[in-house]
């Protein structure tokens, strides 16, 4: 049960709504498949390690049928410079809405 202290500490739900919002604009996949690159990018990581670049998530793009610029783009404005930070920073970021 939520207490008086809890509900203060929490942002109003019209704050969360346009934070939603904000996440989804100018957003090149859908959310599902931001999803589903995370899980892509999950294994494959921890087999191989990064390499400090985009190349797994280049693949993922191209057997998804995205446009890898516009993606890479959208991935380096919130954090997502490798494959690594997609999802540390990326997925971070992302994980509420998904």
């Amino acid at each position: 049960m939520l207490t008086a202290t809890d509900s203060a500490r929490r942002p109003p739900l019209s704050q969360l709504l346009q934070q939603r919002a904000a996440l989804l604009t100018n957003l090149p996949l859908t959310t599902e498949q931001l999803a589903e690159l995370f899980g892509y990018l999950a294994p494959r990581l921890a087999l191989q390690g990064c390499d400090h670049t985009l190349g797994h998530t280049r693949c993922f793009a191209a057997a998804h049928g995205l446009r890898f610029e516009a993606l890479r783009q959208f991935l380096g404005r919130h954090g997502g410079t490798c494959d690594c930070a997609v999802l540390t920073a990326v997925e971070a970021r992302y994980a509420a809405i998904l």
